[in-house]
């Protein structure tokens, strides 16, 4: 039997990673096991290997997202096979490992570890053709610079990453890259303390996540429309999409506490304490069933 191309491979890996980032999880196991077989009758290619071992480990990183473990991802069962062998990394493989490392140590919630992985890729980013792929590693700096509370900077990056997805919101899956940009945009207008702007933003979201009839993000905006109007003072809005979020956050199974809590909270501020009571009763059933051991402190 004639060995495989390793651009034969290469190619089926570039297609295998747009399932990861679309995730679609069935299609990316398929596709993946399909390759792993190749690998083993493939010509000799140290860098489709190399390809092969980081788009294994973004694919953990998907599947982890999608279905949370209790065990904590390790990268050192997807990466060991990549690190500190001296094996030299093409330029675009040099992209591929910092931008999945920032992204792992993002989740893991080292955020100074994840700017660094990013900004190493970012230096090799000019190789990256695919404006989507660019759209996609923007938006992670813009994420975890709004995490780091680095407000401009996460501004600029999502900025860039929301003018590549909205030309392409035709597509679903990219609509709904474009309400997380817009997400991440009035995160930022609320820590400065701009939240009309952050509302206008919010309101313009929860109208796309309606015509995806994405119920999980729908719930969300809701919350955050309804912190919204809190911050601003208008508690009868507020509490209108605080119901609302419950209604449908409870139907499809969603944590609901954090939504119960502001509420309660409200209730008890406004001295309506029957009211508080009872919001704040069924928060703490939200904690327990939730183990969330934040909210019993």
């Amino acid at each position: 039997m004639a060995a495989i191309p390793s651009p034969v491979v290469a190619m089926k890996i570039n297609e295998w990673y747009k399932y990861i980032k679309r995730f679609n999880v069935k299609e990316a196991e398929t596709l993946k096991e399909e390759i792993r077989k190749e690998i083993d009758v493939m010509e000799e290619d140290e860098q489709a290997v190399l390809y092969f071992q980081l788009m294994e480990f973004r694919h953990q990183l998907m599947i982890d997202y999608v279905q949370p473990s209790a065990e904590p991802l390790e990268k050192s069962d997807y990466l060991k096979a990549v690190e500190g062998q001296g094996k030299k990394m093409s330029g675009i493989l040099e992209y591929y490992f910092n931008f999945f490392q920032g992204m792992y140590e993002f989740k893991m919630g080292e955020f100074l570890k994840a700017i660094m992985f990013y900004k190493r890729a970012e230096k090799r980013l000019e190789q990256v053709g695919d404006e989507l792929e660019k759209a996609e590693f923007y938006y992670k700096l813009s994420e975890v610079f709004y995490h780091m509370k680095q407000t401009h900077m996460s501004m600029y990056y999502v900025g860039l990453s929301h003018d590549i997805y909205r030309t392409y919101k035709t597509h679903a899956i990219y609509m709904i890259c474009e309400i997380n940009c817009l997400t991440v945009v009035a995160g930022n207008y609320i820590d400065l303390e701009h939240r009309e702007k952050a509302l206008t933003h919010l309101l313009a979201v929860l109208e796309k996540a309606k015509t995806l009839k994405n119920k999980n993000m729908i719930f969300r905006t809701l919350h955050n429309i309804g912190s919204c109007y809190e911050g601003l003072g208008d508690i009868v809005r507020a509490m209108a999409h605080f119901h609302q979020a419950v209604e449908i956050g409870t139907s499809i199974g969603e944590k609901v506490l954090p939504t119960y809590y502001r509420m309660a909270m409200i209730h008890l501020k406004n001295e309506e304490f029957i009211e508080g009571q009872d919001f704040y009763r069924k928060a703490m059933v939200q904690a327990e069933t939730h183990k969330d051991d934040l909210y019993f402190i």
